[in-house]
């Protein structure tokens, strides 16, 4: 009994000189048989097997493989304080994202008065106030950060109740992009396969926005909040922006129907931005009365 356990194991569980072996002649059988029109059914078979039981074998080391690696990662004293530190985090992608939507609002900006249009000149817009909010919130991040004080939070606040207000002047932005979209069929395309990533980066960004949204929802630190806000609403837009895309690239030939389609999914976004802008405004005022 000892013995056939042994050699199960051993079969799950093989040296790894041999899975670098069955994973390289897999791949070779594989494209063999997928691309040669008249290849022997036996090759085939032997290599549905052969790569079936390399993934098997994969699959089974790789629980030990992702441990050994996050015991590595968290080794590092850098790696380490970036993952258990959620504050630097958020930090890293406000001042991060403060960085790209500048130089992103100034690239359209230059390339709008070049080519002189006017669907640039409405993304740099929308590039630009969230370059105003995110400056907002970390002008006061740099001057409260080791400051818990009653004052500091009302600060905060104000620095809250500012992106709430700004956030309808972003919806109005987004709006001229929908309209321009929607009324003058201004198409968004991606070169190739990365519609797909970009649609897989898309929904994970919107994933962790809702998640984010959920996790900040109490304004215990108003900057922190604002931040997650701001990132929902560019998943939001980031959605529009990618059914427009793939629209173009997959949709039907009715222009009628795409119009209909991204018409619908704008106004979707500028309501739930809207909406969100209103509950920040809202919020804020109760928490001012809290606090009084």
């Amino acid at each position: 009994m000892n013995k056939l356990k042994k050699f199960f194991w051993s079969l799950l569980f093989p040296k790894t000189i041999i899975i670098f072996l069955l994973v390289n002649i897999s791949a070779v059988l594989l494209i063999y048989a997928f691309c040669s029109k008249d290849g022997h059914p036996v090759v085939a078979y032997v290599s549905y097997v052969l790569s079936a039981y390399a993934l098997t074998v994969v699959c089974a080391r790789m629980p030990g493989i992702i441990k050994r690696i996050k015991a590595r990662i968290y080794a590092n004293k850098y790696a380490n304080r970036f993952l258990t530190d959620r504050s630097l985090r958020i930090r890293m992608s406000l001042y991060g994202g403060l960085i790209f939507n500048s130089c992103f609002a100034v690239f359209k900006v230059i390339v709008g008065i070049v080519y002189n249009s006017a669907w640039l000149f409405a993304m740099a817009g929308y590039n630009m106030i969230l370059s105003i909010m995110r400056y907002i919130l970390v002008r006061r991040d740099m001057a409260d950060r080791y400051k818990e004080s009653e004052d500091s939070r009302l600060r905060g606040l104000k620095s809250y109740k500012g992106c709430g207000f700004l956030m309808l002047l972003l919806n109005a932005a987004i709006s001229v992009i929908v309209m321009m979209v929607v009324f003058d069929d201004h198409a968004i395309s991606y070169p190739g396969f990365m519609i797909y990533a970009i649609a897989a980066y898309t929904f994970i960004c919107l994933s962790m926005a809702i998640v984010n949204l959920v996790r900040y929802r109490h304004r215990h630190n108003p900057v922190f909040s604002a931040v997650k806000r701001i990132e929902m609403a560019k998943a939001i837009v980031s959605i529009f922006t990618l059914q427009v895309a793939l629209l173009t690239q997959f949709g039907s030939n009715s222009v009628m129907v795409n119009r209909m389609a991204n018409g619908a999914t704008g106004f979707v976004a500028c309501t739930i931005i809207t909406v969100m802008a209103v509950f920040m405004l809202i919020g804020v005022k109760k928490d001012y009365k809290e606090m009084r």
